[in-house]
């Protein structure tokens, strides 16, 4: 039963025939409402006219009873005996108190009714009001009965004959309505055979199309960026990692060319080593900003003082620091919610990018601070100013902004910035530098109210 309610379920649909049908329904109930109302109207007209005809026929035989009728005065009975010619399709009857007839038309063709009639009871009194007779008076209705039934049935073929042209005609004006829709469809076909994704262009403004294509561009415009970022990633991949291995195969073929010591050996591979570590860290970098990039989130934790997990990170950089004889310091507290293992990443890498370009002697500071509901968690140093047209390119990938300088290392590719951007983002926020005489800073903004993420 479940596997036939699934194949059930799978079937296509049309718009036309669904659409088509239920208007040809819609029509087909509102002239069936207008039908019963016309008939119903007409119905009532009649039974009007009829108990008007009725009330007229009792109240004249009552007017002339009053002026004519008396014991011994056969004038009444000549006078109803005299009009029964002028009452074709009715039929009158009178009968005294005891029973006994008084008066009733003859049955002749011009008094013989049908089985639909529509009869009215009276009572006459003489003109000393002791002579009383009871009468009944009887029209044929059986011509407006069958007007009625054929008005029935007209109603009922009108009815019948609109809902299939409004059906005919819902079918026509449905298919011209989804012309659009049609040339959209077409868009696609082409897009998905030329594998080129683009904007959809509507050939009209049309109201209900316009949030689809408008999130049809959007997707758009996603799947190019993220195809973008891919060919970018592949680039990335290619260039960074064609350095280090034709050095590794010059090493290795220079080792080979002639016979060499254990000694010279054993150097050339640990030169070897150290390139092969540096590819497999730039490696793992990579996978990092190509999973932030898919979407990936933050894994949050509890909120936590940020000063507590830093000062227990920098004894990390204290070498480094020492090194250039540079102190490191944390200003104020934020208690939030982060991904620890991401956060401070992002912070040791904005750490070792302070240490590298602090002025010999100086302060590197951490800062953290709330302003208008955000937390600014931010790393500042004394050293070289970085361009305005500079700051908005901190954080691409593989950017730097003195390639010859940042490059000392022999380990720093421009990709520590990237890292700390990408982990911004996963945790809902974004970065920020700025950069001027008094130093520069570069930090992390990021909402203090975070969706919680089950770790």
């Amino acid at each position: 039963m479940s596997l036939k309610i699934a194949a059930d379920s799978q079937k296509v649909s049309s718009i036309v025939s669904t659409l088509s049908v239920r208007l040809a329904l819609l029509a087909a109930a509102l002239l069936g409402v207008l039908s019963i109302c016309v008939y119903l109207a007409t119905a009532s007209l009649h039974l009007r006219a009829q108990e008007r005809l009725l009330t007229l026929k009792v109240n004249k035989l009552t007017e002339t009873s009053e002026l004519l009728l008396r014991d011994g005065d056969d004038r009444f009975l000549q006078l109803l005996q005299a009009n029964a010619a002028k009452r074709p399709g009715t039929r009158l009857e009178i009968a005294r108190n005891d029973g006994t007839a008084f008066y009733a038309d003859p049955y002749d063709d011009a008094h013989r009714l049908s089985a639909q009639q529509r009869s009215r009871g009276f009572v006459l009194r003489g003109t000393d009001g002791t002579l009383a007779l009871q009468g009944t008076f009887t029209i044929d209705i059986d011509q407006d009965t069958q007007l009625l039934d054929a008005l029935g049935r007209i109603l009922l073929l009108a009815t019948l004959i609109g809902a299939v042209l409004a059906g005919s005609l819902a079918v026509l004006a449905v298919r011209h309505g989804l012309r659009p829709l049609y040339r959209l469809a077409t868009q696609t076909e082409d897009m998905a055979r030329e594998a080129s994704p683009r904007h959809l262009v509507p050939t009209q403004q049309i109201r209900e199309l316009t949030p689809l294509v408008d999130q049809f561009n959007h997707l758009m415009d996603h799947v190019s960026a993220s195809h973008a970022r891919l060919e970018a990633f592949n680039a990335d991949v290619a260039h960074e990692l064609r350095t280090p291995l034709t050095s590794l195969i010059g090493k290795t073929e220079l080792a080979l060319s002639r016979p060499r010591s254990t000694e010279d050996l054993t150097d050339t591979l640990v030169s070897n080593l150290a390139s092969l570590r540096r590819m497999g860290a730039l490696v793992n970098d990579m996978l990092f900003l190509a999973r932030a990039d898919g979407g990936e989130p933050a894994r949050l934790g509890e909120p936590t003082s940020l000063r507590a997990l830093i000062l227990d990170m920098l004894e990390y950089h204290e070498l480094a620091a020492s090194e250039r004889n540079l102190k490191l310091a944390v200003e104020g507290d934020l208690v939030v919610a982060v991904d620890e293992p991401l956060f401070l990443r992002a912070l040791s890498n904005l750490i070792s990018n302070a240490t590298r370009y602090a002025t010999t002697g100086s302060t590197i500071s951490v800062t953290l601070e709330t302003r208008h509901g955000v937390s600014y968690v931010g790393v500042s140093n004394q050293g070289p100013v970085i361009t305005a047209e500079n700051l908005p390119r901190l954080f691409d990938r593989l950017y730097q902004v003195d390639a010859s300088r940042s490059y000392q290392a022999g380990m720093h590719c421009g990709l520590g910035l990237s890292i700390v951007a990408a982990i911004a983002r996963m945790h809902g926020g974004k970065t920020w530098a700025q950069s001027d005489v008094r130093g520069t800073a570069i930090g992390l903004a990021l909402p203090q109210s975070q969706p919680a993420t089950p770790v």
